[in-house]
């Protein structure tokens, strides 16, 4: 009984431990809801004030959007305001920048008046030089002058010559008249040659007609009648008119062939030499160095370059269509070695001809020159060629010396040691050390003779300031027309000297007592700027102008050597520059060549490939190869298409 008692009572106290454990759990659970009860009223009371809040936020939305769309209407007026303030700003601008234009342009015009005024001439001749500076019209072109002086005077051809000096002594003794207002002695009229205009008039008249529109051109090859399109039985007709009494004539067809690039390859073998290191068989003969190119290639790249002006890239275009591809620094590299060979060998020999001449015509022109002493790769430089053409000698020469316009370049190349006593040139200074320098050096005693075109130009330019110079302008036509009868008449040396002295030396003397009575009038009769440059041109340089009356063998004009310069002008158009001194070097005795070439009548590429070839086979009679000694070998030159 005792041992259930026992555990009854422990069961009782296992059942009062669950009851007190679930009591605490009921506790706990009751707390924690407790808990959860508060975080939701707090979470409520959250909720609310959001509720509240959002509420707020919308009524402030509501007052935002109305302050927002009040914005955005002040914003768009401010927007169009601006705009048209802008817009008014920007018309003020133009408006400005336009008087501003008026005032500059008034400004200027006061400036030409002004200067028109001091050079004493009319705005309007102002507007004729501004033209024929801007479309680069010949100063001595008759057309400029729409009628007012014709500088050609191409109504002398139509007159005698003693008509021609009739008017011209009447004229020089008109100026003299006008200017020392007495009229002068000019002595016994001299007697005037006769003309023969009748009799080439006549000569033409007994010469036949020269026939128009006649074709002459080599006959390649001769076809036979082609009967293909004739039907069965045909006979050709026979006529009694005809020679061969056949109904037959002529068609033909001209033909062009394009030119061929190409190249010849060489079978080079090593062999084994007994006693020797092995050997290679014969390589061709190259005409410098190993530069591949053959004559014949030389000379298609030097005509386009030289007589056609063309570029290199037009030239590398030119054998990209005969299919001939190759880099143009290697073409450029291989061509620059042919022109330095052909300058080494020939250009000290043509200054020993140019040396041995008695009288020369010299000037200089420009290049445009890549510098390589430059960072930038693209950096030009105007450099001057020196040129010395000898018209006894028929050869030119031109000397780039580094682009230097130094006095050096002339003197030590061309008048140091040499028999020249007399040349022509401009008034530029170097020529006048070079006279100075040389008589200083050696006490000989050169002679720098004038160019009567060149005053030409200066006074045509003055004739647009004043037409009181139009008298002067005539004297100096008739000056180029009494040496063009001259040269007509095949006078030379003392003969021309005496024509001269007979016909020239009194207008000379007239054109130079007019411009002294020009240059000494102050008040009485004011000249402008333009005059006084073209007066003192002539009369600071007075020897000069007058020396062709001392020597027959002295040309009034340097235009000889003006038109070397042409084909160097036109390459500058077309292949723009150089890019090395070197380069320019070349350029400048391939010139020379050239012109050098038209001096003698030559082919300039018949030329070329001629001499190339008798070097490249080793011919060394270098003298032989100059222009003016030149005389064609080969008859297996072939003309380039």
């Amino acid at each position: 009984m005792k041992q259930q008692e026992n555990m009854i009572l422990n069961k009782l106290n296992q059942y009062k431990n669950l009851y007190l454990q679930a009591s605490n759990e009921n506790a706990h659970l009751k707390h924690a809801v407790s808990k959860h009860e508060d975080e939701l009223e707090a979470n409520r009371k959250t909720i609310d004030s959001m509720d509240s809040r959002i509420l707020e936020l919308e009524e402030n939305q509501k007052e935002w959007d109305k302050e927002k769309a009040q914005l955005q209407s002040q914003r768009d007026c401010y927007k169009k305001e601006r705009d048209e303030e802008r817009e008014s700003h920007s018309q003020t601008k133009k408006e400005l920048a336009k008087a501003k234009e008026e005032i500059t342009k008034l400004q200027e015009s006061k400036e030409a008046k002004e200067l028109s005024e001091q050079a004493n001439v009319d705005l309007h001749s102002v507007v004729l030089v501004l033209q024929r500076r801007l479309f680069k019209t010949n100063s001595d072109a008759s057309s400029y002058m729409k009628g007012e002086v014709e500088f050609d005077e191409r109504r002398m051809n139509d007159m005698e010559f003693t008509d021609v000096v009739d008017e011209a002594n009447k004229l020089a003794s008109g100026i003299i008249e006008e200017v020392d207002q007495t009229p002068v002695d000019t002595g016994k009229e001299p007697k005037l040659p006769k003309s023969d205009k009748r009799k080439e008039k006549k000569d033409k008249e007994d010469k036949p007609k020269r026939r128009r529109n006649v074709f002459s051109i080599k006959v390649l090859d001769s076809m036979g009648i082609d009967t293909s399109n004739l039907p069965a039985g045909f006979k050709l007709i026979h006529r009694k008119d005809k020679i061969t009494g056949e109904d037959v004539w002529i068609v033909r067809m001209y033909d062009c062939y394009a030119p061929l690039a190409g190249c010849i390859e060489y079978e080079i073998g090593r062999f084994n030499v007994p006693g020797h290191d092995p050997m290679c068989s014969k390589h061709p003969d190259h005409i410098v160095g190993k530069n591949p190119l053959l004559p014949s290639f030389a000379r298609f790249y030097l005509d386009m370059k030289i007589h056609y002006n063309v570029s290199e890239n037009r030239i590398l275009e030119m054998l990209r269509d005969m299919e001939a591809f190759m880099p143009q620094s290697s073409l450029n590299k291989w061509m620059h070695e042919i022109m330095k060979c052909l300058r080494e060998r020939l250009q000290d020999l043509m200054l020993e001809v140019i040396k041995s001449s008695i009288y020369t015509n010299n000037d200089e022109t420009r290049i445009l020159v890549r510098n390589l002493l430059e960072d930038k790769p693209d950096k030009y430089k105007v450099e001057y060629i020196h040129a010395a053409l000898s018209l006894e000698k028929k050869l030119v020469v031109m000397l780039y010396g580094e682009g230097s316009r130094s006095h050096t370049i002339p003197e030590e190349q061309i008048f140091e040691h040499s028999n020249i006593k007399y040349f022509t040139a401009d008034r530029a200074k170097l020529y006048d050390t070079v006279v100075k320098s040389i008589e200083e050096k050696y006490g000989v005693k050169i002679t720098r003779t004038a160019c009567w075109f060149h005053a030409r130009h200066y006074f045509v330019d003055a004739f647009i300031a004043d037409h009181r110079v139009r008298p002067i302008i005539k004297l100096m036509n008739y000056l180029f027309y009494i040496e063009r009868v001259a040269d007509e008449k095949g006078k030379t040396g003392e003969a021309r000297l005496k024509f001269r002295l007979k016909y020239s030396r009194f207008v000379v003397q007239s054109i130079m007592k007019a411009l002294q009575r020009m240059k000494d009038e102050k008040d009485v009769k004011k000249y402008g700027k333009m005059v006084m440059r073209a007066v003192n041109y002539v009369l600071d340089d007075k020897e000069a102008f007058q020396v062709f009356l001392t020597n027959g063998d002295v040309e009034i004009h340097n235009i000889a050597i003006e038109r070397c310069f042409r084909h160097i002008a036109m390459g500058r158009r077309n292949w723009g520059k150089a890019g090395s001194h070197e380069a320019a070097e070349n350029l400048a005795f391939m010139y020379s060549l050239y012109e050098s070439c038209k001096m003698n009548n030559l082919n300039f590429g018949r030329y070329i490939e001629d001499i190339l070839t008798r070097m490249k086979d080793g011919d060394k009679d270098y003298k032989s190869m100059l222009p003016c000694y030149y005389v064609e070998k080969s008859d297996e030159v072939k003309e380039c298409a």
